[in-house]
């Protein structure tokens, strides 16, 4: 029962409810948007019969990985404006992913560490020291728009859906009185393979590319993301921690095309 305190907790904390009255009009890329929408129903046919999940216990799971996440990485972040801009700018590009199943949620956490993170059931987060790199509005839409592949792809929930420990995951789902035995098994996998083992780098270079085509469908710029590693691989102080789970930068740059870097209008 602490973790679904603590769970409570984390997201009234972090994901603010905002009005999608509240993001800028996308009307004009409804066309170029049809080839990624996918219908509310065929979105969670697919993930059942991919993952053996359904859609309630993927966020189940997932809502438990956020407090992991939180909790390792300083908590939540109070700062109204940045919590503000970094949900416009991950509403906007949520509203054109693939999983429209989700209620997308974005956080910020309070650590000097420089990285993002995602955990199944659509919820994103970046820590303070990226954040105050600092990214403009297209840079950061490259590091959200990756996490959101990750969370489109089921990157996570595809690989620890291998496992034997699904069983029991529904009936817990349903019935708060049932074992969490497999329950925490889950979760337990989930959290080590996004904060300490990290996705393979065919994922990574999958969530990269991807990333750049819904920043670039949304209205940003795609060099963003480039921009964003290109800073890093020139001001490493071999201090901070970086990415820690990623590939190296320079192997990112290499995959990524080679967009022009993006220059700060400030």
């Amino acid at each position: 029962m602490k973790r679904s305190a603590l769970l409570l907790l984390t997201l009234c904390l972090v994901f603010p409810v905002l009005s999608l009255a509240q993001l800028p009009s996308l009307g004009d890329l409804t066309n170029a948007i049809q080839k990624i929408k996918k219908t509310k129903d065929d979105t969670a046919r697919v993930a059942k019969g991919a993952t053996g999940l359904s859609l309630a216990e993927e966020i189940a799971i997932g809502d438990a990985v956020a407090v992991a996440i939180v909790s390792r990485y300083g908590g939540v972040w109070r700062d109204e404006e940045a919590t503000l801009r970094v949900n416009l700018v991950g509403r906007i590009l949520a509203q054109y992913a693939l999983r429209q199943d989700l209620q997308w949620r974005f956080g910020l956490l309070d650590s000097d560490a420089i990285n993002a993170f995602s955990a199944p059931g659509g919820r994103v987060f970046i820590t303070r020291g990226l954040y105050e790199l600092p990214l403009n509005d297209a840079e950061l839409a490259g590091v959200l728009a990756h996490e959101i592949i990750h969370i489109d792809q089921r990157h996570a929930i595809g690989i620890i859906a291998r496992g034997e420990f699904w069983g029991g995951v529904t009936e817990l789902v349903a019935d708060n009185n049932a074992s969490y035995a497999a329950f925490e098994a889950a979760v337990g996998d989930t959290e080590n393979l996004i904060l300490n083992d990290g996705f393979d780098s065919g994922k990574e270079y999958e969530a990269d590319e991807g990333g750049r085509e819904l920043a670039l469908i949304t209205g940003y710029d795609p060099g963003g993301l480039r921009t964003v590693l290109a800073t890093i691989d020139s001001a490493q102080e071999g201090t901070t921690e970086v990415f820690s789970t990623h590939p190296s930068t320079q192997a990112r740059l290499k995959r990524l095309p080679d967009d022009p870097l993006v220059v700060s209008s400030e």
